[in-house]
């Protein structure tokens, strides 16, 4: 029998039984596929990602072999489908085939169809439910204030905000509501969102999707010698963000804050790190501002090696997403002894007061980012032992500890017996 796991994101074929798929994400897929044990294959259902997308960023992705890492993708539909074509071609041999593919599943694992126009996602669930399949539903991010922080910053309309409040958001609470009447497990990466729907529900569960494991972690020899470093006075404070160059990610305010802080005296700097549709507006920002020598920007590396010898000579990671989000760089970033200056969102708040690792500044405020700057910059102590506290949590909520506590709820909630190895 096979454990499906549906996602959003795409993926793409490059022949029958071998795959390309985003290089952390794949190492996600590889912990799954140990975590769900030798009963079952896994099964990667996710839209098709568009030949050209696969070709410029290939750098960037993993392949999978079907039969050596028992790891099968199915595309579900082109992942550049219109609207339109998605409805008129692709949504009825979508259904169709998840018709056949769950007929053979004996695990769903699924979540919020965040995409109102091709929510695929929610077909799964449906047909996942009429086939009686346990079904396991998961949603990343918590979009309740989505609307109302897309507004404040002028991203949308009272128009647009009144569409997302009364349609949008309606679209996806409905499917979270139905989702913990009829689920088997569901998993919220928010506490607050776990507060309000769960009502004491035993198969509701708050969950930290990390990727980093024990090997990513630095060592007690390399954090001794990191927090020294960390706390000498003489150096330059090296900020740094890596991730997407789009706009929810707010690394146009972390340029603002490199400037405000320049103002105030302060040398810091800061290195982007990725790749995106931004990259060239930032980069023009960054000239506008004259702070060519103070911010630089480093295209994508592969998770893992590359991008740990980058973070290895910076201070502390910014984190200014400008909506809700649930960055996983948080946790990579404690993991390799880098504390975070991060927006006081619903999620920082919650790792803020379970790690003790981060310094927050008011949402979505330049200023308060320069203000965090400049507070860490002339204390240095304060910065090493952020990093120490970060270490510790990031040793407490490796991928591996987080996938064998979800294989413990699928055991117990999904009445099946997938071997935790």
């Amino acid at each position: 029998m096979d454990y499906v796991l549906a996602v959003q994101t795409p993926a793409y074929a490059l022949s029958p039984g071998c795959f390309a798929t985003e290089s952390a994400f794949g190492e996600h897929l590889k912990e799954l596929r140990k975590s769900i044990g030798g009963d079952y294959r896994l099964v990667l259902l996710a839209p098709q990602l568009d030949e050209g997308e696969y070709k410029r960023q290939r750098t960037h992705y993993v392949t999978f072999d079907s039969e050596r890492d028992a790891i099968a993708f199915v595309p579900a539909y082109p992942a550049a489908a219109s609207l339109h074509r998605f409805w008129l071609w692709h949504a009825l041999p979508l259904l169709s085939l998840l018709n056949r593919v769950i007929a053979r599943t004996a695990i769903v694992h699924s979540g919020l169809s965040t995409d109102v126009r091709r929510p695929m996602l929610l077909f799964v669930n449906i047909v996942g439910r009429l086939h009686r399949r346990p079904v396991i539903f998961i949603v990343d991010i918590d979009f309740r204030p989505h609307a109302s922080q897309q507004l404040h910053t002028g991203e949308i309309s009272v128009w647009k905000y009144l569409l997302h409040r009364l349609v949008t958001n309606v679209f996806k609470e409905s499917q979270l509501r139905l989702a913990i009447q009829s689920s088997q497990l569901v998993m919220l990466k928010s506490q607050s969102m776990v507060n309000q729907f769960a009502k004491g529900l035993p198969h509701v569960k708050n969950f930290f999707d990390a990727v980093h494991t024990d090997k990513d972690i630095l060592s007690d020899v390399q954090m001794e010698a990191r927090s020294s470093w960390l706390r000498r006075g003489d150096s330059v404070l090296s900020l740094c963000y890596f991730g997407r160059l789009v706009p929810s990610k707010g690394v146009d305010r972390m340029i603002d804050a490199i400037r405000l802080a320049r103002d105030q005296g302060s040398s810091a700097v800061l290195t982007v790190i990725g790749d995106g549709p931004l990259r060239e507006v930032l980069a023009s920002r960054v000239s506008d501002c004259g702070l060519q020598d103070r911010v630089k920007f480093v295209p994508q590396v592969p998770y893992g090696r590359q991008l740990f010898e980058l973070l290895q000579e910076q201070h502390v990671t910014l984190a200014a997403p400008v909506i809700e989000d649930t960055p996983r760089a948080a946790f990579d970033s404690m993991a390799r002894g880098l504390p975070l200056i991060a927006f006081d969102i619903s999620y920082f708040r919650d790792l803020a007061e379970l790690s003790n690792a981060i310094a927050l500044a008011k949402w979505p405020s330049p200023a308060a980012l320069a203000e965090r700057i400049i507070e860490l910059d002339k204390d240095r102590e304060r910065l090493a032992v952020l990093a120490l506290h970060g270490i510790e949590f990031a040793r407490l909520n490796t991928q591996q500890i987080w996938l064998e506590r979800r294989a413990q709820w699928t055991r117990e909630f999904c009445s099946v017996e997938p071997s935790a190895k």
